[in-house]
């Protein structure tokens, strides 16, 4: 029995570890709809609940027992009711059809369990946060439904035995699996945490400009899948030096923090924001082609014009800025960057306080 059970625990970290790993670098950044990676989910703790039924362990002399209700648990809090379900059909299905054939047995312990299951995990996993108590509370449930069918499967003390080991068994694997799953998510949200900490301005909270790089090119990438047009718009603050020697830097620190505010009220939380550096910025404007950044870029400079800026000394200023524009794809990928800086050129070339669109 030791020796069953250590092959099912290994299991078990091995398709949790590798597959969080599968499902963090390319099921979720994949272009796949929402639906059809919850869909991708469920079919993988499907397959991986079918595995389990062929590392059985026994619980009696005569009986034996396996973990595929924990893939059910798993799908439901990671991926909802649409990946509970895939995943319960697969299990139940095979458990019912495939198996040992159909019998009360296969019909109890293979469909109704894996139904019921469903059920509870709906009932108390289907939250963002991996809870212990409610995860202790979806094994119970689940432990009462395998012992009812033990005992009405079983006599004597096939029974009894079966329905102490199981009970113990599973909650044992039910504990593990949690603060496997509870380990993972910390890690993984500590890597993120660490990547957008890489990615981000320490000063105003934008992107940096190693992550507009990124993302600029994830907008060419989108555009050849999904045909979506972008402006990137290059804004500069005029004269930002003299606020410097003027002020200090720790009022163009202010400066820059509430420029940076004023671009998040301006552009939609899709557009991407990003200080390239210095007092340069450039914004990645989504559905948007050299018409439409006319206007945008327009009510940007007239927001800024009308801004008060507050410096640490108490004092209020006003200032203004200059912006260049490149649309993707009227201007290709190797030119675009460049023809929005030469846009932004001749905005200050031609007295400040002006927007300029790159010609094709």
């Amino acid at each position: 029995m030791f020796e069953s059970l250590f092959n099912n625990f290994t299991t078990l970290t091995t398709f949790l570890f590798f597959g969080n790993m599968i499902r963090t670098k390319y099921l979720l950044n994949s272009s796949l709809e929402e639906r059809s990676k919850r869909v991708v989910l469920g079919i993988a703790l499907g397959l991986f609940g079918v595995v389990l039924m062929y590392f059985t362990f026994p619980i009696t002399d005569n009986v034996f027992a396996d973990f595929r209700q924990l893939p059910i648990l798993i799908s439901v809090y990671l991926g909802g009711m649409t990946s509970g379900g895939v995943a319960t059909l697969i299990i139940s299905v095979y458990r019912m059809f495939l198996l040992h054939g159909v019998d009360h047995v296969s019909i109890f312990g293979g469909g109704l369990n894996a139904i019921v299951t469903l059920l509870f995990a709906l009932l108390l996993l289907r939250i963002p946060r991996l809870s212990l108590s409610r995860w202790l509370a979806a094994l119970a449930l689940c432990i009462i439904a395998s012992d009812l069918v033990y005992y009405c499967t079983l006599e004597g003390s096939d029974r009894r035995e079966a329905i102490v080991m199981f009970s113990i068994v599973f909650a044992f694997g039910g504990l593990f699996t949690f603060f496997l799953l509870r380990y993972m998510k910390k890690s993984g949200d500590s890597l993120r945490t660490m990547r957008e900490a890489a990615y981000r301005d320490f000063l105003t909270g934008l992107y940096n400009a190693r992550a507009f790089e990124v993302l600029l090119q994830q907008k060419i990438e989108s555009f050849s899948r999904y045909s979506i047009p972008f402006t990137l718009l290059l804004v500069d603050i005029d004269h930002f030096k003299q606020v410097n020697d003027t002020y200090g830097h720790a009022a163009g620190d202010a400066v820059l923090s509430q420029f940076a505010d004023l671009l998040r009220d301006t552009f939609r939380p899709d557009d991407k924001i990003a200080r390239k550096g210095g007092e340069e910025f450039v914004v990645l404007v989504d559905h948007c082609d050299r018409d439409k950044i006319a206007k945008i870029a327009e009510c940007l400079r007239s927001n800024v014009e009308e801004q008060p800026f507050l410096l640490p000394q108490g004092l209020i200023i006003h200032l203004t800025i200059s912006a260049g524009s490149a649309s993707y794809p009227d201007i290709g990928e190797e030119q675009l960057l460049d023809m929005a800086d030469q846009a932004l050129y001749k905005a200050k070339e031609s007295g400040r306080n002006q927007v300029w669109r790159a010609e094709r």
